[in-house]
C-alpha cells in the first residue's frame, strides 16, 4: 500500500474516531453542566487535526505525482501527460471522480476547522455531523482511490480534455465544491438544533454559512456558465443541462433559505421552515453529485461522468442523510411555536414569504425536469424533457419575483397607508411601462414577455432607489439592493439575449469578403495551422473599424472529433459570436450550396418544403465510420409527408462526411440535370440543433477558392447585462456576508 492510499486510511480512521469522540464529550457536557470550559484540545480535536493534516498529505502527494508525472497512478494516467503546462497539470487533480472526491473532502475538512473555532465548545454534537460526512466521502476514496497502481506503467499519460485546457478549469471546480462543502455546516447546526433541541448555534450562525455556501455556490455555477458561453462554444451560457441545473436547484434553496432566515431574525417566525430548507439544500447537493457521477445521466447530459463503481456508497449517503436529518425533523416538528405570518395586508413579512414560495416553485419543476430520466426510465423508457419545459415553468415565476422585488424594498414589516405607497412607487412603475413600449416598439409582442420586461425594470428601478437612501447609513447596508438590482438586470439579459438572438451561417472563402448583420468578414488563412489549436484569422469590418477574430477549430485525438473555440467581440448592448463549424480544403464544392439552421421541434418551409427536425439517431447506420449522426426530419411536400434522414459520419481522425438524401420532386428551382438532395452539415447535441445544406438548388462556380471556413456568426444582445447582473448578485451577497461577520466580531 502506498503512502497515499495510507494517507485516506488514516484519515477516514481519525475523522470517524473524532466524530464518536464528539458525541461522547458532547453527552458529557450534557450531564454535566456545570463544566465551565473543558481542557484547550480534546481527545476529539486531536483525532480531527489528524484527519486534516492526513487529507493534507494525501492531497500533496496526489499534486506532486500528476506534477512529476507518476504514471504508475491510474487516474494520474488518465487526466494528465507530458506536454501539458503546469497551469493544467493543477486542475489534473480535480479533472476526474477521484480527484474531486478528495478535493471535496479537504475542503469539508479545512471548513470544520474554522465550524469548530466559530462553535467553541458548546456544541461538538455539529462537529460529529461534519466528522461522519467528511468520513463517508474518504470511505468512497478508500473504495476507488486516486492512488490505484497501473500495470504496466505507461509512457505518458492520456492527457486532459482540450475543452479542460482552459484557465477557468483552474478555477470553477474548486469554487463550486467550496460551496458544495460549506452546505454541510448549515445541514450540521440544523441536525444539532433537532437532536439537542438547542437552536441557539443555529439562529447565531446558521445565515453566515448559509450566506457564504450561497455565495461559492453561486460564484461557481455562474463561472461555469461563463467559461461554457466564452469558452467551449456551445452558443449559450446555460443549456437547462440536467447537471447544470443539479447545482442551480440547491442554490435556489439556499437563496430561498436567506431569506427565510431574515424573516426570522425580524419577525421571529419560520424557524421550522428554515430547518428544513437547510436539510433540503445538503441533500439536494449529495442528490445533484448521484446524479452527476453515476452514469444514470450519460445519455442525457455531456457533463455526466460514467459510473466509477460506488453508486451503492452515494445512494446509502443520500438515504442516511435523509433519514436522519428529515427523520429528526418529524419528531421535533411539535416543538416549534413561532409566531404566524402577518398576512393581515401588504407587508415586507408577507410578500418575503411569497418570494420564498416563488424561488421554491421554481426549484421544484428544475428539479423535476432534471430527474425526469430517472422518473421515466422506471415506468418505461428513460426520456428527459426539452428545453421549453423550463422556458415556460419559469417565465411566470421570473414575473412574479420581478414584481416581489419592486415591491418589497418599500414596504415596511408593517402595513402602511396606501397613498405613500402610490407616491413612492410613481417613478418605477412609470419608468416600467415605458419599457415595456420600448419593447414593444423593438419587436416584442407577446404580453408575457412585456409583463416580464416591465416586471424585471420596475425591480431594477426600485432597487437603485432603495440604494440611494441606504447608502447614507454605509456602504456595508446596500448588500440586499445590490443583488437585487443584479436580479432586475440578469432577467433583462435574459430576455433580451433569449428573444432577439440571430444566427445565421456563411462560407468565407479565403480573402472573399462576406457580408452578415451589417458587418464584413474576411477568412484571413490560419495561424499556427500544425499546433495543437489552429486559430482561424477573420478579419471583420463595420466600415469604420476593424479587428481580426481568432476563433479556433482543430481535431482532438482525446474526444475523436473535431474541436471548436469562438470568439467574442464584447460590446455594450450586444456581442458579435463567431464560431468556426468547418474547414473546406480546395476542390471543395459547397461554396454556395444554401444552409440553414434548425431546432428541434422546429417546422421550416425552406424551398417550398415544410422541414421539421424530430429528434437525434446515433449510431452506425450501416455504415463503417467511426461514428454516425442521423438527423430524422419529417418533409412535406404538396400534403405528402416523407421521413428522411440525412446522416453526418466520422472517421477515425474525425474527418466529416456528410451521407445525402433525395428529397421528393417539385416545381422547386434546381439545378438542371442534378436531383435535390438534403445534407447534414453540423449539428449542436447541447442546443439541440442541425445545420442542413440543400444540394442541387444553385450553380457552382467554375473557379475554387484554396480553402474556405464555414462559421456560424451570432448576434447575442444584453450579454454584458447578464454578466453584470450575475455579478451583482455575487457582489450583493458578499456584502451581506460581510455584514453578518462584521456583526459576530
Amino acid at each position: 500500500m502506498n503512502i497515499g492510499n495510507i494517507s485516506i486510511l488514516i484519515a477516514f480512521l481519525s475523522v470517524s474516531l473524532a466524530g464518536i469522540f464528539y458525541l461522547i464529550e458532547e453527552r458529557k457536557l450534557k450531564l454535566d453542566q456545570k463544566i465551565a470550559k473543558p481542557e484547550a484540545t480534546s481527545i476529539s480535536d486531536r483525532l480531527y487535526f489528524i484527519s486534516l493534516l492526513a487529507s493534507f498529505i494525501a492531497s500533496a502527494i496526489l499534486m506532486y505525482s500528476i506534477i512529476t508525472h507518476q504514471f504508475q497512478y491510474s487516474y494520474i494516467a488518465r487526466y494528465s501527460s507530458r506536454d501539458l503546462p503546469l497551469f493544467y497539470l493543477i486542475s489534473s487533480f480535480w479533472a476526474g471522480q477521484e480527484g474531486t472526491f478528495l478535493l471535496w473532502a479537504l475542503m469539508v475538512s479545512i471548513m470544520g476547522l474554522i465550524f469548530r473555532r466559530i462553535l467553541g465548545y458548546q456544541d461538538k454534537f455539529a462537529m460529529a455531523v461534519v466528522c461522519f460526512f467528511t468520513g463517508f466521502l474518504y470511505l468512497i476514496l478508500i473504495s476507488k482511490s486516486p492512488f490505484e497502481i497501473l500495470t504496466p506503467t505507461p509512457p505518458d499519460g492520456n492527457g486532459l480534455n482540450p475543452l479542460l485546457q482552459d484557465p477557468w478549469m483552474v478555477i470553477h471546480p474548486p469554487i463550486l465544491f467550496i460551496g458544495y462543502s460549506a452546505t454541510t455546516f448549515p445541514f450540521a447546526l440544523a441536525i444539532s438544533g433537532l437532536k439537542r433541541r438547542n437552536y441557539t448555534n443555529w439562529n447565531s450562525h446558521g445565515l453566515t454559512w448559509s450566506l457564504f455556501a450561497a455565495i461559492t455556490l453561486g460564484a461557481g455555477i455562474i463561472i461555469g456558465g461563463f467559461w461554457a458561453y466564452e469558452v467551449l462554444g456551445w452558443g449559450g451560457y446555460w443549456g437547462w443541462d440536467p447537471v447544470e441545473n443539479s447545482s442551480l436547484v440547491p442554490w435556489i434553496t439556499l437563496l430561498a433559505l436567506i431569506h427565510g432566515i431574515v424573516i426570522y431574525k425580524v419577525r421571529g417566525s419560520l424557524q421550522k421552515t428554515n430547518l428544513f430548507l437547510a436539510l433540503l439544500s445538503f441533500n439536494l447537493v449529495i442528490y445533484a453529485t448521484f446524479l452527476t457521477r453515476s452514469g444514470i445521466l450519460s445519455n442525457f447530459s455531456v457533463h455526466s461522468f460514467g459510473d466509477l463503481g460506488i453508486n451503492n456508497y452515494l445512494i446509502a449517503m443520500m438515504i442516511l442523510s435523509i433519514v436522519v436529518g428529515f427523520g429528526l425533523f418529524i419528531i421535533r416538528s411539535r416543538d416549534f411555536s413561532s409566531p404566524r405570518i402577518d398576512m393581515s395586508g401588504l407587508n415586507r413579512e408577507f410578500l418575503l414569504v411569497i418570494s420564498m414560495y416563488a424561488l421554491l416553485a421554481s426549484a421544484t419543476f428544475i428539479f423535476i425536469g432534471m430527474s425526469s430520466p430517472i422518473i421515466t426510465g422506471l415506468i418505461g423508457t428513460a426520456s428527459q424533457v426539452d428545453i421549453s419545459f423550463y422556458n415556460k415553468v419559469n417565465l411566470p415565476i421570473g414575473i412574479t419575483i420581478g414584481l416581489l422585488l419592486g415591491i418589497t424594498p418599500f414596504l415596511g414589516w408593517t402595513e402602511e397607508k396606501k397613498g405613500s405607497l402610490l407616491k413612492r412607487y410613481s417613478l418605477p412603475v412609470i419608468i416600467a411601462i415605458l419599457s415595456c413600449i420600448i419593447g414593444y416598439t423593438a419587436g416584442v409582442t407577446s404580453w408575457v414577455l412585456l409583463l416580464f420586461i416591465g416586471s424585471s425594470v420596475f425591480a431594477l428601478i426600485t432597487n437603485i432607489i432603495i440604494i440611494f437612501r441606504q447608502y447614507k447609513t454605509g456602504w456595508i447596508s446596500i448588500g440586499g439592493p445590490v443583488a437585487h438590482i443584479g436580479v432586475g438586470l440578469l432577467l433583462i439579459g435574459i430576455i433580451g439575449s433569449g428573444n432577439f438572438d440571430e444566427s445565421r451561417q456563411i462560407i468565407l472563402q479565403e480573402n472573399r469578403p462576406e457580408k452578415i448583420f451589417g458587418y464584413d468578414f474576411t477568412f484571413r488563412g490560419i495561424d499556427n495551422p500544425e499546433g495543437l489549436k489552429p486559430i482561424m484569422k477573420i478579419e471583420v469590418s463595420d466600415g469604420k473599424t476593424s479587428f481580426i477574430a481568432t476563433p479556433k477549430l482543430y481535431y482532438s485525438a482525446y474526444n475523436n472529433a473535431m474541436m471548436r473555440e469562438p470568439d467574442i467581440k464584447v460590446m455594450p448592448l450586444k456581442d458579435l459570436y463567431i464560431s468556426p463549424l468547418e474547414l473546406q480544403r480546395s476542390g471543395s464544392m459547397h461554396a454556395h450550396n444554401p444552409m440553414y439552421q434548425i431546432t428541434k421541434g422546429e417546422t421550416t418551409n425552406l424551398h417550398g418544403y415544410n422541414i421539421t427536425f424530430e429528434r437525434f439517431d446515433v449510431g452506425e447506420h450501416g455504415t463503417k465510420a467511426a461514428m454516425s449522426v442521423g438527423a430524422q426530419l419529417t418533409v412535406e411536400l404538396e400534403g405528402k409527408k416523407y421521413q428522411l434522414m440525412p446522416i453526418l459520419t466520422f472517421n477515425e481522425k474525425g474527418e466529416r462526411e456528410p451521407i445525402p438524401v433525395d428529397l421528393p420532386t417539385s416545381s422547386a428551382n434546381y439545378s438542371a440535370g442534378q436531383k435535390p438532395q438534403l445534407i447534414l452539415n453540423g449539428l449542436n447535441v447541447e442546443e439541440k440543433k442541425i445545420i442542413i445544406e440543400f444540394l442541387g438548388f444553385s450553380q457552382q462556380t467554375a473557379e475554387q477558392p484554396a480553402q474556405a471556413l464555414v462559421v456560424e456568426v451570432s448576434i447575442k444582445p444584453l450579454m454584458m447585462v447578464v454578466w453584470t447582473g450575475v455579478v451583482l448578485i455575487i457582489g450583493g451577497s458578499i456584502i451581506a456576508w460581510w455584514r453578518r461577520i462584521k456583526q459576530k466580531t
